[in-house]
């Protein structure tokens, strides 16, 4: 339900809003309050290079995460009409930056620990 993931968004949030390197997604504003589907993590000035390195240290520590963002410019019908990734600075350093961590109604205290036990593990390890 809303209430669980909402909880794990906030564990999340909590944990990871204390690091320099953390770029946390905006979870309400004024206006808006997210569904909580997907916690999408950022790593400050990170490449795309560091950061499969740091998902391919977060998959060895026994976590499955994953990127969820894909800019326009890499989808098929895009590339085939002549766009670049480079074109848009901003939308490639949020591609290149991005992790989506586990979130989802059975996961359990023990299994969110891990999680940011991990993750905070691996990032460190490659900055």
């Amino acid at each position: 339900t809303l209430v669980k993931r909402r909880n794990v968004a906030e564990a999340y949030q909590k944990a990871f809003s204390e690091k320099s390197w953390a770029i946390c997604p905006v979870l309400k504003d004024e206006q808006r309050t997210t569904s909580y589907h997907l916690y999408l993590l950022r790593v400050r000035g990170v490449n795309r290079e560091q950061r499969d390195a740091i998902i391919q240290s977060i998959f060895d520590g026994g976590v499955s995460v994953n990127v969820h963002y894909k800019p326009l410019p890499l989808m098929t019908a895009y590339k085939n009409r002549g766009y670049e990734m480079d074109d848009y600075p901003v939308s490639k350093a949020h591609w290149e930056s991005e992790i989506s961590l586990p979130i989802f109604y059975d996961i359990t205290k023990e299994q969110i620990q891990k999680v940011i036990d991990v993750v905070k593990s691996a990032v460190e390890s490659h900055l």
